[in-house]
């Protein structure tokens, strides 16, 4: 899925490939080209779980779907 549109901080939605979710503040989207054509991604802090309050990068190549919600 092309993330680019996701320039913005809020409140979002990720779905990946495999089936895990992910509600939290999408905080940034990172370029292939910003990441040495390692492949974009985006930030988010997820609002519960295991990695609730952390940092998590979402590979462009393993989200299915993705949305603000806010």
């Amino acid at each position: 899925m092309n993330l680019s549109k996701f320039d913005r901080q809020a409140r979002g939605k990720i779905v990946f490939d495999d089936g895990q979710v992910l509600i939290g503040k999408i905080v940034d989207y990172t370029s292939s080209l910003d990441n040495d054509d390692e492949g974009a991604y985006l930030t988010i802090i997820p609002e519960s779980g295991d990695l609730e309050g952390e940092y998590v990068e979402c590979p462009e190549n393993e989200v299915k779907f993705a949305e603000y919600l806010e």
